[in-house]
């Protein structure tokens, strides 16, 4: 199979990210159901988390495609990477009103497509009381705003220095005659001038109203998915969130669905008497789904494994011509393509154990190693290239990604938890969980969050999370001496409140990361 030209184009061909994608078949044929995508299937307003790579765009987009199946839904998917203009990121002397606002208008442009596309593809009796509502709609932002003034002023002066001389002659006299003038004209002008700056005015209760009125004539929901939050410049996001607030999430008519990096992302600015500027987090918008919940995968090795055989088959048999699989190798199961490809379940299961629960870093990896496999005339794809590859692509991808400040800590921590403790896992205090390095490094996909809420016997009243080093940290000292202690096991049955960061059943041991390697 590794030398089947069909299958070589078919895996090079898979989309490292589902944007990328331009077929919305193949968006849906190869999608795997974890458990999230039935919690996001409904009316109520949610931020949807997840690390880049996890999946959110593919489940966004399969969520799209779903609400599309509903004729009396609207869907207004919008990146918003392609908002905004540069001034907007550059320009310093703009007003953070002026940005927002600006940021917001295009949303609404977005919003009114949609919408206008639904009225057109879809019309009803009342298609022309939509359209009218949509126009007045589309115009509940407007102003503008006198921001300085300038005066000009102006100097005109003219000078007149002449002389005339007459001579006559004539029969009875001469005449003689000459004449000198010589004069000054001034003028002064002062003229004062108006810089004006036009802007957007969010006229909101316009907006709900005449919102409110084209949905009703269209006879539709809007549904608003909201991807890739966290590229929006973080000053204006809690005020974005803010606009959101007033505009969408009072009408039950309009449902909000956003994709977002929880570290990268801030929607919400306190203020007194328990205020707030943007979404207040639990109560105007759901926040409790996390893919990276999901994939954890020494919570439950075995499903995930199982989860990834489906992930692996399905892009490739997407990317392969109609029952390709089938006719020529009569592969009708994620299983059967494993046992194909891979030299055995120990070898895929590295695979699953070195992309860490991460679904992009999955497809890279075996990318990677399948072309390794094939370079070298392997029939198979094998443990040892699994664990190559595993390097090269925590070298190439990861590493670089990593500062200077970053690379220092993360070689504290490999020391402290690796090099003293024989471990790949610790724990870190709730308190520290926000702690710039900490976020910096695990959404760089270089520790991976294991447990939320943790509690230890041994220090009780307080709450850790458990986090575990990144395949590429310790795949060199795989096979050695020095080799982390890598599953999870219990010190007792059935409960989770045992699961220790290493593999040892004769003592519980701590490896707590203090405030002092990360400062």
């Amino acid at each position: 199979m590794l030398k089947d030209i069909k299958i070589i184009q078919g895996i090079s061909s898979i989309s490292q990210r589902a944007e990328r994608q331009r077929e919305t078949i193949k968006i849906i044929s190869s999608y795997v159901e974890v458990g999230v995508l039935p919690q996001l299937f409904n009316n109520n307003n949610q931020i949807l988390y997840g690390r880049r790579g996890t999946g959110k765009t593919h489940i966004l987009k399969y969520l799209e495609n779903e609400y599309s199946e509903n004729a009396n839904k609207t869907v207004c998917y919008i990146d918003c990477r392609i908002l905004g203009s540069s001034p907007q990121f550059s320009d310093t002397k703009l007003s953070l009103s002026h940005r927002c606002s600006s940021l917001f208008i295009d949303i609404l442009n977005e919003i009114c497509d949609s919408l206008l596309n639904h009225i057109v593809y879809q019309p009803n009796e009342n298609s022309d009381l939509a359209i009218n509502s949509l126009d007045d709609f589309s115009t509940a932002s407007i102003g503008e705003i006198q921001k300085s003034k300038k005066i000009i002023h102006k100097d005109s002066q003219n000078n007149t220095n002449s002389r005339t001389t007459n001579f006559g002659l004539n029969t009875k006299d001469i005449e003689y005659k000459s004449s000198k003038t010589k004069g000054f004209n001034g003028a002064n002008e002062k003229t004062i001038a108006f810089d004006k700056e036009e802007y957007e005015k969010i006229i909101f209760p316009d907006l709900n109203y005449h919102l409110k009125k084209v949905i009703e004539f269209a006879n539709t929901e809007l549904i608003l998915i909201i991807d890739e939050w966290s590229a929006i410049p973080i000053d204006i996001q809690p005020y974005l969130a803010e606009f959101f607030k007033k505009s969408f999430v009072p009408s039950p008519n309009v449902t909000l669905k956003i994709g977002a990096l929880e570290y990268r992302s801030n929607f919400t600015i306190p203020r007194e008497k328990h205020n707030y500027i943007g979404f207040e987090l639990g109560s105007d918008i759901s926040t409790n789904l996390d893919i990276d919940e999901y994939y954890v995968y020494d919570r439950n090795p075995n499903e995930i494994t199982k989860v990834f055989t489906e992930i692996i088959y399905k892009h490739t048999k997407s990317e392969l011509p109609a029952d390709y699989l089938e006719n020529n190798y009569n592969i009708r199961t994620a299983n059967q393509f494993i046992q194909g490809i891979f030299s055995g379940k120990p070898a895929f299961k590295e695979l699953v154990r070195a992309s860490e629960g991460v679904v992009r870093d999955f497809i890279n990896i075996f990318n990677i190693a399948f072309f390794s496999a094939q370079r070298k005339g392997l029939k198979n794809i094998d443990k040892k290239t699994i664990i190559e590859s595993g390097r090269q692509w925590f070298e190439n991808d990861k590493s670089k990604n990593l500062d200077e400040i970053l690379h220092q800590k993360i070689r504290l921590i490999i020391d402290e938890v690796i090099g003293n403790k024989k471990a790949r896992s610790f724990l870190v205090s709730r308190e520290l969980e926000r702690h710039p390095i900490i976020q910096q490094l695990f959404d760089a996909r270089v520790i991976h969050l294991v447990k939320k809420g943790y509690s230890d016997k041994d220090n009780p009243g307080i709450r850790y999370n458990i986090y575990s080093l990144d395949y590429g940290t310790y795949v060199d000292l795989i096979n050695t001496s020095k080799q982390p202690e890598i599953d999870f096991s219990s010190s007792g049955k059935n409960d989770e409140t045992n699961i220790v960061p290493f593999d040892d059943n004769r003592s519980i041991r701590r490896i707590i990361l203090t405030e002092n390697i990360l400062n």
